[in-house]
């Protein structure tokens, strides 16, 4: 009870000081400077290679134009059923992605991914992401594990 009463008191924290989002497109991967105007699928596809139809990204502030950031999986505010999620995204290649205590460094692919291990209940994963030239940016995930 007290891991969820701190954990609530850390959200209302966390909300009442975080500045106001800006909303933009998502960032291309592999060509940054494009936005994706449509990330659902137009008509059928081979069903082999899933297309994700959401997709949670940050926008990148004109200070950080050569930074971006997406969060493939998770979907912010998932309910799970395993203690542990795999959280996958991109981001530019050498960029640092920390994601708790995991730092990982961002290969020539632009992906990444590591294992979180979840209490039961909501779970806030902050996914940091920064470059050699200082600049950060995050996105910040609400995964609830329900057994």
């Amino acid at each position: 009870m007290n891991k969820f009463v701190t954990l609530i008191a850390v959200v209302l924290i966390s909300v009442a000081c975080s500045p106001t989002p800006t909303v933009a497109p998502l960032v291309n991967p592999t060509l940054p400077n494009i936005p994706i105007t449509n990330t659902a699928p137009a008509a059928p596809q081979d069903m082999a290679t899933p297309t994700p139809l959401i997709q949670t990204t940050l926008t990148s502030a004109p200070e950080t134009a050569g930074l971006w950031l997406q969060v493939l999986a998770p979907l912010d505010e998932a309910v799970v059923n395993t203690p542990q999620v795999d959280v996958t995204g991109s981001a530019p290649a050498g960029a640092v992605v920390s994601i708790g205590d995991e730092i990982l460094i961002v290969g020539s692919d632009q992906q990444f991914k590591t294992t979180v291990t979840l209490d039961e209940g909501p779970n806030l994963i902050e996914v940091i992401a920064s470059d050699e030239s200082g600049n950060e940016m995050s996105i910040l995930l609400t995964v609830t594990y329900e057994p």
